[in-house]
């Protein structure tokens, strides 16, 4: 297992990584299938949110990429699984939005110890929040799951104008954080956004495989770290 402990600042991914994004998303979409009946129109829940959850994925995944912007995934991760369901009423898919979204804001689920991981590196390194996710959700998300005070800046791509993996996004943080890139170190979950932008970007990167995933075999290069677990965390750092 690699060692990291020279390290002086650490660039976390929000959203999985530290935030149960997923989770909560999940637990936000129940409360809105059950609040607007949708068992009366709709596959139960569990398929609904199984068709939801891929085709949502598959948009960040295009705007990853950069096949498709913001305004993209905002007209399209609901209308595009309702569609699939055979509901095509923009009435529906606009109540759909405002009631997701009252439930989801609030909602502060976290990765299994991601405080007690955040507590014991915050004496020891720098650290700031990198990713792709909108200002406004990600300012919810770090005040409703108490990541505030460990990190001294978040920096999204937004704010930056590119997005991970690209290159510039992770430079950009390195400026901001005034710090070396032999100095720095990525750890999120996506192996996509983080380790891909990492490696392009010449940094040590630290994957947090929670979901037990194989490293793609046209990736052409291996993590320099990897967790199944964010307690590992404390035996590299």
């Amino acid at each position: 297992m690699m060692d990291f402990r020279h390290k002086k600042v650490i660039l976390f991914d929000l959203d999985n990584t530290l935030c149960a994004t997923d989770e909560n998303s999940r637990l936000a979409m129940r409360e809105a299938y059950d609040e607007l009946h949708f068992e009366r129109i709709l596959p139960p829940f569990d398929e609904f949110f199984s068709i939801y959850f891929r085709c949502n994925g598959q948009l960040w995944t295009q705007y990853r990429e950069g096949q498709i912007n913001r305004e993209d995934i905002n007209q399209r991760r609901f209308a595009w699984p309702l569609s699939l369901m055979g509901v095509t009423d923009v009435s529906v898919v606009a109540k759909l939005d405002e009631v997701f979204y009252k439930y989801f804001l609030p909602k502060h689920q976290v990765m299994p110890f991601a405080h007690e991981v955040l507590d014991y590196l915050c004496p020891k390194y720098r650290m700031a929040i990198l990713s792709n996710g909108t200002k406004s959700s990600q300012a919810y998300k770090m005040t409703n799951c108490h990541f505030e005070s460990y990190f001294e800046q978040v920096i999204l791509s937004d704010d930056v104008g590119c997005r991970k993996p690209d290159a510039a996004i992770f430079e950009a943080a390195l400026r901001q954080m005034n710090v070396s890139r032999t100095d720095a170190l990525m750890i999120g979950d996506d192996f996509g956004a983080d380790m891909v932008g990492a490696h392009n970007a010449n940094l040590d990167s630290i994957w947090y495989n929670c979901r037990n995933e194989q490293v793609p075999a046209d990736a052409g290069f291996e993590p320099n770290g990897v967790v199944t677990s964010l307690i590992q965390l404390k035996n590299m750092l």
